[in-house]
């Protein structure tokens, strides 16, 4: 089985994603976070549950769904999760955290995140796609931080229910909603995670990975 991501600056990891693409996890951010591997990760964690290699790892640090390249909803980074001779079977989806921290009108992600999917679906017919809502995190040495619940006079829900809408909406895509899991992520700036914050991540994927049964494994 092959897994191909598409995600923002939580899912990159340098070496890992396409050549030009800006890389949130370089090797001083990977020490400073205390990942020593990519294996730290929490998508290689999400693939090692599935007994899944990875195809492509489509991650771009500061995209959106929205607003053309490199926004996830353009042409070129919904048609680029595959290599010449594999295709994934699972992509795992993780975006929308960027849109709401830049406060992108809720009416233009929703559509976005919609041609998104049209476009997953169109140029890759045959694997399952799985779509998360975005998870909350905290900071490490103080759990009780608050994470953002608004931005930009939207709130962080709002979002993500426009994500459970637009994925439920469609009897070919699958909702993994992270925040249903109770599970908040580690990090040391409020967004991207620490090794710690990987594994819970990983935790969140797998946890609604399960409700689904057998058929994952």
């Amino acid at each position: 089985m092959l897994v191909s991501v598409l995600g923002d600056s939580i899912s990159t990891y340098e070496g890992y994603i396409p050549q030009n693409y800006k890389v949130y996890y370089d090797e001083d951010r990977q020490k400073i976070n205390g990942l020593t591997s990519v294996y730290d990760t929490w998508w290689v964690k999400v693939s090692q549950y599935l007994n899944a290699q990875l195809c492509v790892n489509n991650s771009f640090s500061g995209s959106k769904v929205s607003g053309g390249f490199p926004g996830a909803s353009s042409e070129k980074r919904a048609s680029a999760l595959h290599k010449i001779d594999q295709y994934p079977d699972v992509i795992l989806v993780y975006m929308g955290t960027n849109d709401f921290g830049f406060g992108v009108p809720l009416e233009a992600f929703e559509r976005e995140y919609r041609k998104m999917l049209e476009r997953l679906r169109s140029n890759y017919p045959s694997a399952r796609i799985l779509c998360a809502t975005i998870a909350r995190s905290y900071l490490r040495g103080n759990f009780y931080w608050q994470y953002h619940e608004m931005y930009a006079g939207t709130a962080l829900e709002e979002y993500n229910q426009a994500i459970r809408e637009a994925v439920n909406e469609r009897n070919d895509i699958v909702l993994m909603d992270l925040p249903q899991e109770g599970i908040r992520y580690e990090t040391l700036d409020g967004t991207h995670p620490t090794l710690r914050g990987h594994e819970e991540l990983a935790q969140m994927w797998i946890g609604c990975l399960e409700k689904g049964g057998p058929s994952w494994h």
